[in-house]
């Protein structure tokens, strides 16, 4: 419930199509540690009783493929390569063309020969013939759409309430506690699925998807070693083993990487010019919700605690086209306190400490030392409360 809950917004989810597509290749993918050796892949596709000229187009943004077939006599086919099993888009268009009557079906291509048959005109009632991957996969997220359903709602509850009952602490609070208790029983989905399938690709999905996108490193590397090593060696695989090292590199009790930015006026500020004073490195961005909406709590315990030696460096994953949004929200929200940003997509701060969603931050004591992740509401007020007392 990343809108109405305070929750972290992964850095691809609510922007515009050309920064999720950025964002997500970026982040949420990042970097493929050594490129797997591609194999080739054949789709099949089969629709009964099609009766009209159509096109199919297969999708996967993330991996920038995108093929476009027509459907003759209810038949199609694609082929290309990839290097490992590949989350993917098929989108049907009947001719002639009418706005808002796409028909999409996802499902996962395999390296080999993949059969696709539905009993009826449309890709939506389609399967992949013999595919345990896909049986797989639609088990599980049979398992996980009620519980999006009732995110969902309420979502939609929170959305429908009065002006004056959203800006309610109690409020939201109780909506956080019901929201948290949801996320709670779609991870433990997600972690009996892990558990069942560590030789498959679902089992590093399911994983990732259990410790989510701020795990803590020492359970991630520990639930990571116990999948098999062709899974742990698929480009994804390697992918993830860099970002825990990443996150090992930054754990609590590390020295905090030193990095330089530059702040609004484009003069160079570095991290170490903090060296000294407890400072709380802030990830946030003008187009992140969350980011908005957890930057009046950080203002709190920063006018509380300023004056006992608290210090803030805002680092802003905003990109230069949108400067001027960044330059804005600062006002909005006033911040008084250290803003930074060099403006590129992946902010390397960012990319240094791991960050893969925000609002996050790293709170670094006098020493250099990282003492705390990804401090929000009331946790922020309490650790700031035993330093300062």
């Amino acid at each position: 419930m990343a809108a109405t809950a305070s929750g972290h917004l992964s850095v691809a989810a609510f922007i515009n199509k050309t920064m999720k597509k950025i964002l997500y290749c970026i982040f949420l993918l990042l970097p493929v540690i050594a490129v797997a050796q591609k194999k080739e892949f054949v789709l099949k596709g089969k629709l009964t009783g099609l009766a009209v000229p159509a096109t199919v187009t297969l999708n996967c943004g993330y991996k920038s493929l995108q093929l476009t077939s027509e459907v003759k006599n209810g038949l199609f086919e694609f082929s290309g390569a990839i290097d490992e099993p590949l989350k993917v888009i098929l989108i049907m268009e009947r001719l002639p063309k009418v706005p808002f009557k796409l028909e999409r079906l996802e499902f996962y291509i395999e390296p080999g020969i993949n059969i696709l048959e539905s009993p009826t005109d449309s890709i939506k009632y389609a399967k992949i013939i013999g595919s345990k991957l896909n049986e797989d996969d639609l088990r599980l997220q049979t398992l996980i759409q009620p519980f999006e359903m009732k995110k969902k709602a309420l979502d939609d509850a929170f959305s429908s309430l009065p002006a004056d009952q959203k800006k309610s602490e109690e409020v939201k609070a109780d909506f956080r506690k019901k929201a948290d208790a949801i996320d709670s029983s779609k991870k433990s989905i997600y972690f009996s699925f892990y558990k069942t399938n560590i030789n498959s690709f679902l089992g590093l999905y399911s994983l990732k998807k259990y410790v989510g996108q701020t795990p803590d490193y020492r359970t991630a590397l520990s639930l990571f070693s116990k999948l098999s090593q062709a899974v742990r060696e698929t480009p994804t695989g390697k992918s993830y083993a860099e970002e825990l090292a990443m996150l090992k590199a930054t754990g609590l009790g590390t020295i905090a990487p030193d990095f330089t930015q530059f702040d609004t006026e484009g003069k160079p500020v570095k991290l170490s010019d903090y060296k000294g004073k407890y400072v709380l490195v802030d990830f946030w961005a003008s187009w992140c919700g969350p980011c908005r909406k957890e930057n009046p709590n950080v203002l709190s315990a920063y006018t509380k605690y300023h004056e006992n030696g608290l210090e803030i460096l805002g680092v802003s994953l905003d990109v230069m086209q949108t400067k001027n949004s960044w330059l804005q929200a600062i006002k909005e929200d006033k911040l008084p306190w250290q803003q930074v940003s060099d403006l590129k997509m992946p902010n390397e701060a960012a990319e240094l400490y791991a960050i893969k969603a925000i609002p996050q931050n790293v709170l670094i004591d006098p020493q250099g030392k990282i003492i705390a992740r990804d401090l929000r509401g009331e946790e922020l007020h309490k650790k700031l409360a035993v330093l300062f007392k």
